[in-house]
């Protein structure tokens, strides 16, 4: 079972938690047939390298361990 999101004809936007299959659920505001459609993704890019901010959190953490584990010559 998923949460997805579901509209009517209405307008009316809501949630719903149902198994993966349900395409079409009843509207809780006005009882009319409400139809899943694609929600928008929830992620976070960086505004400066459009890159996702715990890999380059996670490149710096490792690009540190490295040099501290490589002897110096």
């Amino acid at each position: 079972m998923r949460v997805f999101d579901f509209v009517c004809r209405n307008g009316h936007r809501h949630e719903h938690f149902v198994p993966n299959g349900t395409t079409e659920v009843v509207c809780d505001t006005c009882g009319t047939e409400a139809r899943k459609v694609i929600s928008a993704p929830s992620f976070k890019l960086e505004g400066w390298s459009g890159s996702f901010p715990g890999a380059a959190m996670k490149w710096e953490r490792d690009h540190e361990l490295r040099a501290k584990k490589k002897p110096l010559e």
